[in-house]
């Protein structure tokens, strides 16, 4: 696993801030953290990532980020 941080990703879901780790091979990713830009600027977002509720979102981010990280 490599690790990553994305400063301003552009998804379906918002502007987003993403720190974590990937694998080039399989192009599995595993967030740290994660932050929305708001109006107040960087609100974390993290607790997407353990609430099922919020699944959409984080398949919208992973998908974005797959392709910025396959892009670069």
């Amino acid at each position: 696993m490599e690790a990553f941080s994305i400063p301003r990703l552009d998804t379906e879901v918002g502007l987003i801030r993403a720190d974590g780790a990937w694998d080039p091979l399989t192009v599995d990713i595993q967030f740290a953290e994660l932050a929305m830009m708001s109006t107040d600027g960087w609100v974390d977002v993290t607790f997407w990532l353990s609430e099922q509720e919020h699944e959409g979102r984080v398949a919208a981010v992973v998908s974005a980020a797959k392709h910025y990280l396959l892009g670069q």
